[in-house]
């Protein structure tokens, strides 16, 4: 299952930019496995189709990159970076929520050996 995420051209480029910066910290399996994400993204024109880790990849690149511009003074834009990550982490949640695995409790009687009289 996939969420489709419908983004302006300016959150693409944060989106780019943020994936871009974070991808150069990761190492081995974990940048693999992000390198998936970024290619998605890299060719997306205004909507990607994602799922869950995905979607944490990117917002962990937003929230990463926030700290950097923040870390430069650059406090504005840095909130910029830190209100799409929150919305992208909201989607996300909403749908795990939504298309996760359900958990089922089977309640069962107890049985005859159990039972006392």
């Amino acid at each position: 299952m996939k969420q489709r995420l419908y983004l302006l051209t300016v959150q693409r480029e944060m989106l780019k930019n943020a994936m871009r910066n974070h991808r150069k910290t990761l190492t081995g399996m974990g940048q693999q496995l992000f390198d998936i994400a970024l290619i998605k993204v890299g060719g997306m024109n205004r909507v990607v189709e994602l799922d869950g880790m995905e979607m944490i990849y990117i917002s962990q690149s937003l929230n990463s990159y926030a700290k950097k511009l923040s870390n430069a003074g650059k406090i504005v834009d840095s909130q910029h970076y830190r209100m799409l990550a929150m919305e992208i982490e909201q989607i996300r949640i909403w749908f795990q929520q939504t298309n996760g695995t359900k958990v089922h409790i089977k309640k069962q009687a107890a049985s005859a050996p159990t039972l006392t009289a």
